[in-house]
């Protein structure tokens, strides 16, 4: 497996993961597929030496990404960010997800990133398991604010506070 800065040419192997998550209603609040269009504008509208956007790939092609995105986009919020892993599922269970957040958040530093926001639905064991696992902590719960195919579904607020970013 490699772990590599994403390029354009990634970004329908980025779309087929993020879309092929939508049906199991553990990691995204999209309910239908999202289209190349919308995931090219999310990639070129970002500042990536801040914002990277990574992938893992294996020999078949793209098994995982994760991003940063800016928490909010007043200045004053700069130093925190959003923090995003998806793993394809043929991919799961392999420690694909925390390879990518340890590559992630070794990036953290270089991006200016002194607070790190991971917001997971709370049903989802194994998003918190690996959030956690790298020392994030809830920070805040956000309960029934999601409704999937009649459910409703909490947010924990999950946060990472590293004290080692060049500023």
């Amino acid at each position: 497996m490699t772990i590599r800065d994403a390029v354009t040419a990634d970004l329908p192997g980025i779309l087929a993961i993020y879309n092929e998550a939508i049906p199991r209603r553990i990691a995204t609040a999209d309910l239908e597929p999202q289209t190349l269009e919308a995931r090219i504008a999310w990639f070129t509208n970002r500042d990536r030496t801040v914002r990277p956007v990574l992938v893992a790939s294996d020999d078949a092609g793209i098994i995982a990404w994760g991003a940063y995105t800016n928490f909010k986009e007043r200045v004053a919020y700069a130093p925190t960010a959003e923090i995003s892993v998806y793993v394809a599922n043929r991919a799961a269970g392999k420690g694909v997800g925390r390879a990518m957040l340890d590559a992630l958040l070794a990036r953290a530093s270089a991006c200016h990133i002194d607070r790190i926001l991971a917001l997971c639905f709370s049903h989802n064991e194994a998003s918190l398991r690996l959030f956690r696992s790298r020392g994030f902590t809830q920070w805040g719960e956000l309960p029934d604010v999601c409704e999937l195919d009649g459910t409703r579904r909490g947010v924990t607020i999950l946060g990472l506070a590293r004290n080692d970013a060049v500023v």
